[in-house]
Formats: C-alpha cells, sequence, structure tokens
C-alpha cells in the first residue's frame, strides 16, 4: 500500500530547501502549496480572499467550461487570473501540438502575466500525428528555460517522464495521480494482480510504470505510490524541480500527497469548497450550539 513512513530525511531536507511561497504575509511560507484546478474566477476568487489556495492550474477544457468560445476569450479569462492571483502561479496549457507553433504561443501567454507558467504536455505527440517528434514536449520545455519562462511539465505517469522534464528544464512536473487508478480499475485484467495493464515482469512486454507503482498495493493507492516514487527519486538527487499532484479525486488523496511530500497540490474548487467540514465537525458544532444556548438571553 501507499506507505507514508516512507517520507524520509532527504525528503524533509529537499522541501526545506525549495524557495517559500512568494506571497511573505503567508503563514507557512515553507509549506506545500496548494492550487485551485479551475478557470472559472468566481470559483477561484473566493479560494484566494481566504487564503486557501496560492496558485491556479487550467487547462483548455476547464477555459471551455468557464465559457471561453475563442483564443480572444480565453486569453481575457486568463489574464484576469494573473492579475488577481499575482505574485502566485498560474498555469497556462499550450493548444498548439508543432515546436515553432508551441514556442510562439508559449510566448504570448507568457507576456499576459509575469506568474505566468506554461503546460507543456511532456509526452504523446505521436498519438495525435504519428510522423510528431515525440521529444516536442521535452525540446520546448527546454527552449523556455533558456529563455526564462516557467513551465509546467504535465501528463506526466510515470517517474522516467517527470525525470526527463526536470533535466530539460520544467520548473514543476505533474503527476495525474487520479487518472493513474482510474486506468488501472478500467484496464487491469481481473485475474492477475492488481497493475497488470501498466506493468508486466517478462519481455517483450515491460510496460513503463515500475512495479512499486502498479503492483505494490491496491490499485486506488497507484497515483499516490507514483507521485511518493517521483519525489523520493527528486530527494536521491537533489533536483529542485517542484511535483506537482494533479488530477485529485476527494478530500482523503489531498491528505495523501501532504504524506507523499508533494511541493504542490492543483485541486478542483468543488472540492476546495468543502475543506473545512467535516461530517464530525458538523455533530460538534450543533452539540456546542445546543449547549451554548443556555447563555443566550
Amino acid at each position: 500500500m501507499f506507505d507514508p513512513a516512507a517520507f524520509g530525511p532527504a525528503i524533509q531536507q529537499r522541501r526545506r530547501s525549495l524557495p517559500a511561497i512568494r506571497d511573505q504575509r503567508h503563514p507557512a511560507s515553507h509549506g506545500p502549496r496548494l492550487f485551485a484546478d479551475s478557470a472559472d474566477i468566481h470559483d477561484i476568487e473566493p479560494l484566494y480572499r481566504a487564503g486557501i489556495i496560492n496558485g491556479v492550474t487550467t487547462n483548455p477544457t476547464l477555459m471551455k467550461r468557464a465559457g471561453a468560445n475563442s483564443w480572444a476569450q480565453a486569453k481575457a479569462m486568463l489574464t484576469d487570473i494573473l492579475t488577481l492571483l499575482a505574485p502566485n502561479p498560474v498555469s497556462l496549457e499550450l493548444t498548439e501540438l508543432g515546436y515553432d507553433a508551441m514556442l510562439a504561443q508559449a510566448r504570448e501567454l507568457a507576456a499576459l502575466g509575469s506568474n505566468a507558467v506554461i503546460k507543456v504536455p511532456v509526452g504523446g505527440y505521436r498519438a495525435v500525428d504519428a510522423k510528431a517528434d515525440p521529444f516536442t514536449g521535452l525540446k520546448v520545455i527546454r527552449a523556455l528555460w533558456e529563455l526564462g519562462i516557467h513551465t509546467n511539465a504535465t501528463l506526466v505517469f510515470n517517474t522516467t517522464q517527470a525525470f526527463w522534464a526536470a533535466n530539460a528544464g520544467a520548473s514543476c512536473v505533474s503527476p495525474f495521480l487520479g487518472r493513474v487508478a482510474d486506468y488501472l480499475a478500467k484496464h487491469d485484467d481481473a485475474g492477475g494482480p492488481p497493475g497488470n495493464s501498466l506493468y508486466q515482469a517478462t519481455e517483450p512486454q515491460r510496460y513503463h510504470n515500475t512495479e512499486y507503482v502498479a503492483c505494490g498495493g491496491p490499485r486506488h493507492d497507484a497515483g499516490s505510490r507514483l507521485v511518493q516514487e517521483i519525489v523520493t527519486v527528486f530527494a536521491h538527487y537533489d533536483i529542485r524541480t517542484e511535483v506537482l499532484a494533479a488530477s485529485i479525486r476527494n478530500p482523503a488523496q489531498v491528505s495523501e500527497m501532504l504524506l507523499a511530500g508533494a511541493d504542490i497540490v492543483t485541486v478542483p474548487a468543488a472540492i476546495l469548497a468543502g475543506v473545512a467540514d467535516h461530517p464530525l465537525t458538523d455533530l460538534g458544532m450543533q452539540a456546542f450550539c445546543a449547549d451554548a444556548a443556555v447563555f443566550t438571553g
């Protein structure tokens, strides 16, 4: 299973050496950062004003869901979010797929605000174009690093993807922990061990995820183990690229990411809206208020 006890001294030392949260008023400036995974400023603003989040991640799906029907509308919405969150980071995802077009769009998005972080898919380019360069994402990340533009390597599903993105110069890497568990639940052979759809020990069919991640425990913990594996490798080699845990499905996974040593956790606004809630807290408040009624005149 996912083992919080594996959080070792090297991980702690790495966390303490990373830059503090930019907002100097933040009382836990060296703690992990919480971002909202949303493009709706009406959801983002109350979370930011309450001090719950210190960053935002967006993507084209979220932009469309928030009402953007054109590139001009999308840029206007993103500009508003960047302005509200400044100087805290806001991840803006590229929609272009070719190297030159991606660089041009990255410059366009970076110009919207000094706190813009450009989301670049680390791979998958040949899945949409068989003739594409499989290293397009890594090359774009490297080029943007040379230009001093911060990047978020997205669609990360194993440790080597995260490692190569960090080598290319990514400011952060985004393992999609929820999607890993979703994939195993849907594609695993029920007659085999957990994770058999992502890991096979016998050649030539050896998949990309390690046995620790795929087969090291229950399917629902696989994504959490992936984040823990990436954090451990980064700690071993003192890699300062931040690990941004994405694709959160429920509040329990937020706790798991804090235990796994994630540097950033990005959470859907709907889940963040309930961070102060717990059924036992509700019962406690009801009891307190009932007892306190005797003191009101």
